[in-house]
């Protein structure tokens, strides 16, 4: 008689590589960025309380860091900013991806300290801003949490497991022995 077993149920993230989980955060990174830069008003304000805020940002002067400003300088400024570390994040993640086997535990950790970054970042969103990047956040967070269990845990996803190439002296290992 055979026997009556269930399999343990595994999570759907996990068969996938770290590569392609850290390269879909990637994606989502530059997502991210492009929705943040859709909000900037590019075009020609059209609603009258739009136009007198727009224009009262621009009117404001004042002296910041030893330089003339305006609100509107500060908004532009730190929108585009944000805009250009969250491309720069995507960029890195991309990179960074091919070396998860060969130093898996390094990349674990910088997808760890990504992934606990995009919670905070979620946690603003949610609180100051808006629904859709809270979500993108949210997302990117337990993807890159999977890929940091799968990264320092030596999992590849696939059943097997990574060959930790990192050592304590922080240098690869070349198999050979002196």
């Amino acid at each position: 008689m055979p026997e009556n077993r269930t399999s343990p149920r595994r999570w759907p993230l996990l068969p996938l590589s770290p590569v392609i989980l850290i390269r879909t955060c990637s994606v989502l990174f530059a997502g991210l960025m492009l929705g943040h830069m859709s909000g900037y008003p590019w075009r020609s304000p059209n609603v009258a309380q739009q136009i007198e805020l727009m224009a009262a940002m621009k009117s404001v002067s004042f002296v910041f860091a030893g330089e003339p400003q305006t609100y509107w300088h500060l908004y532009t400024g730190w929108g585009i900013l944000v805009a250009a570390l969250l491309l720069s994040i995507s960029i890195i993640l991309w990179l960074i991806s091919d070396l998860s086997t060969l130093a898996p535990r390094r990349i674990g950790l910088v997808a760890g300290t990504t992934s606990i970054l995009s919670i905070v970042g979620s946690w603003i969103s949610l609180y100051f801003f808006y629904i859709p990047p809270a979500i993108f956040f949210s997302v990117q967070s337990i993807v890159l949490l999977v890929a940091t269990i799968q990264l320092l845990f030596g999992h590849d996803g696939h059943g097997g497991r990574l060959i930790a190439a990192d050592t304590a002296e922080g240098t690869p290992s070349t198999g050979v022995s002196a």
